[in-house]
Order: C-alpha cells, then structure tokens, then sequence
C-alpha cells in the first residue's frame, strides 16, 4: 500500500510538472501574454499596419508567418488595418486570368474575410505585384493585373466599413475619412508618381473634409528613398521624391506610410515623418549598413486624440516580442538617394 501511495504520489507530482512546463510554453506562444505590459493602454484609435503578405509568382498560399500576424491582430484588435501593398503574388505577363483570380480568391478567404468578420476595417494599397502601374508607350505592362484589382476591390468596396471621401480612382487613388482620422492613398505600385496624381494628392490633402484635429496619412506602396539593400536603385523608389515630400510638407502630412522594401524603419526625410513597415510574408531584407535580415513584422499605432500623441509599437512575427528602436541604425544612406534619420516612435500629430 505505501508503495501504491508513493508511485501514486509520484505521479501527480509528475503530472503537475508537465502541466506546468505546458502552461509555460503556451504563455510564451500566445500573444495575450507577450509584451503585455507595453500595451497596457489602448489608443482611442487603434491602427495596425501591414505589408508585403504575399509568396512566390502566381503563389495562392501565404507564408506561416502571415498566419502568426493574423493571429496577432486577433489579440490586438485593432479598429482599422492599414494594408501597404502586395497582397497577391503577380506582376508576371504569363500568369493566366484564372490565376490572377484564384490569387485574389485566396487573399479573400485567408486574409480579407477573417478580418472583417471580426469587424475590423481594411485600407488596400495596391502594391507591384497587386496591380503594377508600370508603363510602356503609354500602357500600362500589367494591364490585366490592374484589372483583377480594380474588379475584386469594387466588389469588397462595401464591405470595407469606410467612409470615403474621394473614390473616383479607387482602388488606386482614394481618400478615407474615419473619426479622427485621414487618410489619402497614392497608386505608388511603380516608381512613376505622375503630375496628374501628385496634383489630385494636393487637392485631397486640401479637402475640406480633413479636421486640424485628424491624423493625416498618406500611404503607398514605394518609399520616398532608399531603406534595404538591393532596393537602392532606380525603379524601387518614387522618382522625383522630394518634390513629393515638399508637398506633403506644405499640406501638414503627419505620416508617410510605405512597403515594398521588406525592412522596418522609422524614419524622417527634410522633416517629413515616414515609415518603412517590414514584410509580413516572404523575403525580408537587410536595412542599409546592416548585416542581419529584418524580422517580418507589423506595426500598431495608438492615437490619443486628447493629447495627439501617437506610440508606435513594432512586433517581430518571429519571436513575438516588440522589436526596440535601439537595434535600428541611426541613419540610412545609399547613393544616389536622400539619406534617412531614425525618428523617435513617440510622436504627436498635427504639429
């Protein structure tokens, strides 16, 4: 009998480890626990941002950690999703029309449904390899693609639960109202920002629609300047940049908002606040200067409207910790393109 007792004995106590070694792992894995202290306070807005979700040409599966920054937004729930482009896996002539669709399809269901089932909002940015405006003798060379586009996002236009102000040229070029909230999108899908949209931009920013007391962002697929390596050249950045910032400065843009380069940095160019969100799917890069590859990550914004104030948290989808500011170069350089400096993530707007 004391020998029954004692294996009976070393068995709960046995079991009580396990359990606790499983509570252990679980904990570390789930969100919910993770960094929680740093998110104790909620902005009254609450905006995630994405990019760069996609796989490999003609790809309708998207990479694991695409599901892990899903899951995460589950936990964080965000008011609002804010999407920096490349959602599909085109920009390629061979891929038939039944691929573009089936890619679309998938985005639809992996992506778009479970985030607005759960009643958050999505902004799109149409990226390269969603409808690239890349042109040639006045056509544009993904033609096709453009169409896809256009066609699925008029079908989820109201689904999106957005209040738009200016939709003429969605879903490349448009204007959201939100409380507190304004947002402009550029077709930045290549590297051609043309005359005729940086004039439309001006006259959006000037809308009278916008509030002094809204956070203004203008968002687009391409940066204003150079933030990995291999991106630091012609075609990978918007041409003729400055006059881009100049006019953005001159109309109190709060943020720049930008994919495509696959490495997170926040920055400021000649006193225009940008960030540079990291990928959330396949192929990270290498900030300038840097020897290791980015994290795929997402970023959170929390604005509080009494005070302005905005804190920008950044989420490494690889060890589900928040990625520090510190580890970030203080500058980016590359030739031939303005330089870069790190900006703090604590910011108002509206100044």
């Amino acid at each position: 009998m004391q020998t029954s007792r004692r294996l009976f004995l070393k068995l709960l106590a046995t079991t009580a480890v396990s359990r606790g070694l499983i509570h252990a792992v679980q904990a570390a894995s789930n969100p919910k626990t993770f960094e929680s202290t740093a998110l104790s306070e909620r902005g009254d807005l609450r905006l995630a941002l994405i990019s760069d979700l996609n796989g490999p040409y003609g790809s309708t599966r998207y990479s694991p950690s695409v599901a892990t920054g899903l899951d995460l937004l589950s936990e964080l729930k965000p008011d609002l999703v804010l999407c920096a482009g490349d959602m599909v896996a085109g920009q390629k002539i061979s891929l038939t029309d039944s691929q573009l669709e089936a890619m679309w399809s998938s985005f639809q269901s992996t992506i778009l449904n479970p985030l607005l089932q759960q009643g958050i909002g999505i902004i799109p940015t149409m990226g390269n390899h969603d409808a690239s405006s890349q042109t040639t003798a006045s056509r544009y060379v993904f033609a096709r693609e453009r169409h896809q586009a256009k066609t699925f996002w008029e079908r989820q236009k109201n689904r999106l639960g957005l209040e738009f102000i200016d939709a003429k040229h969605y879903p490349f070029q448009f204007s959201v109202k939100q409380p507190g909230l304004f947002i402009v999108v550029i077709d930045a899908s290549s590297a051609n920002v043309d005359r005729g949209q940086r004039r439309w931009l001006e006259q959006a920013l000037a809308s009278e629609s916008r509030s002094p007391d809204d956070c203004c962002v203008v968002m687009g697929h391409l940066p204003l300047t150079a933030i990995s390596v291999g991106r630091d050249r012609a075609g990978e950045c918007i041409a003729d940049a400055m006059h881009l910032t100049d006019l953005m400065q001159r109309h109190q843009v709060d943020l720049y908002l930008s994919g495509h380069h696959h490495a997170w940095y926040p920055g400021e160019l000649k006193g225009q606040r940008l960030l540079s969100l990291g990928a959330m799917g396949n192929g990270p890069r290498r900030l300038l200067g840097t020897q290791r590859t980015s994290d795929p990550s997402l970023t959170l914004l929390d604005l509080f409207q009494a005070t302005k104030a905005v804190r920008e948290t950044t989420f490494s989808l690889k060890t589900l910790k928040t990625i520090s500011l510190d580890s970030l170069p203080k500058q980016l350089s590359a030739k031939s393109f303005p330089s870069l400096n790190r900006r703090n993530t604590n910011w108002s707007y509206g100044s």
